[in-house]
């Protein structure tokens, strides 16, 4: 678990440094609320954009994404990150953030974490990293908000557009 911890703050610093100079408007049009609610089945999503840091507080800590997903009472549900595709590496080889590979989706994808709930997918396509999360209920920290097959059909759209 420890290990786990470092390198999700290793990709956080790797996210905080390259996120916005990759997705830099490159990718903002990838996916769309239409898209999702069909790989989903919700319906009265909405797209938002990534919560910055004013004076040090984010407004929503968990819209930190370069395309951020929320329901209609605005309640986070799939945050979507592009880094570079170094990144990739760190998170392959740390066996805490992995569970199980995907087949069919870009160069190579596996689902996160190790343990349960699964709430990411992780693949890279070319020089791309894309990391697709839901996030875990607040009303039962044992489940995630979306199924991770669901998390998987997001992610096979998005992999298809790159």
């Amino acid at each position: 678990m420890k290990k786990w911890m470092t390198v999700a703050l290793c990709l956080s610093l790797v996210v905080s440094i390259f996120g916005a100079v990759t997705a830099s408007g490159k990718y903002e049009n990838i996916i769309s609320t239409s898209d999702v609610e069909k790989a989903t089945g919700l319906a009265g999503l909405k797209q938002v954009p990534r919560q910055k840091a004013v004076d040090g507080v984010t407004g929503n800590k968990y819209l930190t994404g370069d395309i951020n997903f929320v329901q209609a009472n605005d309640q986070p549900i799939m945050v979507v990150q592009f880094l570079p595709s170094f990144a990739f590496d760190q998170f392959k080889g740390d066996s805490g953030f992995i569970k199980a590979q995907v087949q069919g989706i870009g160069d190579e994808a596996y689902t996160g974490p190790s343990f349960d709930p699964q709430t990411s997918v992780n693949f890279v396509k070319g020089g791309t990293y894309v990391t697709v999360s839901t996030l875990i209920d607040p009303r039962d920290k044992k489940k995630a908000v979306l199924p991770i097959e669901q998390v998987i059909a997001v992610a096979k759209v998005i992999a298809a557009r790159i």
